[in-house]
């Protein structure tokens, strides 16, 4: 393969990564703690949203540090899950493009 194929190649995956940067941006993904704790993050997992059902309060009046931890669990299953997101878009949009750098 000549050098003006492969930077072609390169300018090509480096367009089509950036596409997915800002697609990435607009999706939005749902972590959940024991379905009492939910958070929103986008696709780069930034958390745009958490929303705490009023069991939750109930449950966990007379113990904050479970509530805590229930919402450090929700928020980490939102970054989790729009890593896993991030992971899926770049394989299926990029595919074979880059492949011979």
């Amino acid at each position: 393969m000549n050098l003006q194929k492969l930077l072609k190649e390169a300018q090509k995956a480096q367009k089509k990564a950036a596409e997915i940067q800002e697609k990435l941006e607009g999706m939005v993904v749902t972590g959940s703690a024991q379905g009492l704790i939910e958070v929103d993050a986008n696709g780069h997992g930034r958390i745009l949203r958490v929303r705490v059902k009023p069991e939750a309060l109930k449950a966990f009046a007379e113990d904050p540090e479970g509530l805590e931890d229930l919402l450090l669990v929700a928020i980490q299953d939102a970054q989790r899950k729009a890593h896993e997101l991030s992971e899926k878009e770049m394989a299926r949009e990029l595919g074979g493009v880059g492949q011979a750098l």
